[in-house]
Formats: structure tokens, sequence, C-alpha cells
């Protein structure tokens, strides 16, 4: 496993699925882990003692990152307690499943802010912290949707369309100060946000149907990708998208 030794991560959304998977792997590699959460304090709790368990460092922040002025503070109560932030995980994300006639001006700012606009300003925040130590990681947990339609969310889709060139706009300004930012790219996973979809046998059999590896993802899928780019042995790898959807993309 790469050696995160000595490294501050920040993982956005991390109170469960595959933030929290991530968490938890950036802990058993040697990070100190800030455990993000907006409203599942009691998992985020989980999973602070999870990682404490491990023997390293973990703190719990709230914050909703769609709101710009709680992405300050939450970054000041982390930079206050354990310095700049070395590795940002852009995991935060929320999606409705909704026609395109039925997506409010609320429904759109919410997804938009939450998982584009939450994600631009976390990076702003961490990136000159990063380029004053000559070294950094962002990460940006986008999906398979980024490249391909869902059929299912319009905006979801406008919003890691919107990630990716944001990452590789960052990547242009910033792979010189010593820092790389990438996408991972999730397909099908199981978590908690696709628990109910997935319980109905037909549509979880739809889904597979369209996998060329033929099963649903998990979690750790995701997270080992995440702490490989975060170490020092992808240090050759910035402006990329990584997917990990068992093949959902070239459909």
């Amino acid at each position: 496993m790469p050696d995160l030794h000595g490294k501050t991560a920040l993982v956005t959304g991390a109170g469960r699925g595959i933030g929290a998977a991530i968490a938890l792997d950036l802990a058993r590699a040697g990070a100190d882990v800030v455990i993000n959460y907006s409203r599942s304090q009691a998992q985020a709790a989980e999973v602070q003692k999870a990682i404490q368990s491990l023997g390293q460092r973990a703190m719990t922040v709230q914050a909703d990152v769609s709101q710009k002025t709680q992405i300050d503070r939450m970054f000041d109560q982390i930079e206050g307690a354990w310095g700049p932030v070395d590795i940002l995980v852009n995991n935060a994300g929320i999606e409705f499943r909704k026609p395109v006639r039925e997506i409010t001006e609320e429904l759109y700012d919410q997804v938009m802010d939450t998982n584009l606009k939450g994600a631009f300003f976390c990076a702003q925040r961490a990136l000159e912290g990063m380029k004053q130590k000559g070294w950094g990681r962002v990460i940006n947990i986008s999906s398979v949707h980024e490249i391909t339609p869902t059929g299912f969310c319009c905006v979801y889709s406008m919003s890691k369309g919107g990630m990716r060139l944001m990452m590789r706009e960052l990547a242009l300004e910033y792979s010189r100060f010593g820092i790389t930012v990438n996408n991972v790219a999730p397909g099908a996973i199981r978590t908690d946000i696709n628990r109910e979809v997935l319980s109905d046998p037909a549509y979880e059999a739809k889904v597979i149907s369209k996998i060329p590896a033929g099963f649903i993802g998990m979690p750790e899928d995701v997270s080992k990708m995440v702490v490989f780019l975060a170490s020092d042995e992808a240090r050759y790898i910035t402006g990329a998208v990584i997917l990990i959807d068992g093949g959902l993309g070239l459909r």
C-alpha cells in the first residue's frame, strides 16, 4: 500500500458510502483524516472511531459544502488544528432522479452548488496551502456520467461534466507546483444512495446487463484508486479521468 504518513487528508461527504471507504483507506495508508459531513453526524463519528483504532488522527467537521461560508469555516477549523490540507478528496455530491420538466430552480441549485460549486471552492481554498508546500493532491469523485448521460438526472450529469473541465483547468494551472489534480469516475457502486433503486431485482438486473464486467462495484473499488492517486507513486498522473465502472462507459 502507498505510504501517506505525515499527510493530512480532507474527505468531503465522508460519513458513509464511498466517502467513508476513502477516509478509512487513506488512514490505513498512514494519513490523518478530516471527515466532513453535512447531516450524518453519527455515521461520521463511527468513521472517526474506526480511523482512530488504526492509530491515525481523525477529526469530524460539519459543513454544507454548497455554502462557501461553511467551506471557509471548515478550512479555518482544520488549519487551526492541524495546518494546511495535503490531500483533498471532493466526494460530497447529491442527485435527484427526475425528468427535465420536473427540475425546479431549487433542485437545480442544490445539485450544482453541492457537486460543482462546493468542489471548486474547496479546491480553491486547499490549493494555496498546497502551493506553499510544493506538494498536494486534489482528487474529485466524479462519475461515469461526466462523459455519458444518465437518462434520469440531467443536472447531475451537467455538474459532473463541469467537474471534468474544472479538474483539467486546475491541473493545467497548478501541476507545476508539485500538485496533481485528477478525477475518479465511478459507475454503478453499491452505496446507501443506490440502495433503494438496487433493491428492485429487475432494476438491478437491468443495470448489470449494461456493465461489461458483469457486476456492480463496491466502495472499496473506488477508495483504492484514490489512495494510489494521493501517493507519490502517482506523481506523474495529473489532469486524468480514471473510470472505475466495470466498462459501463464503453456502452
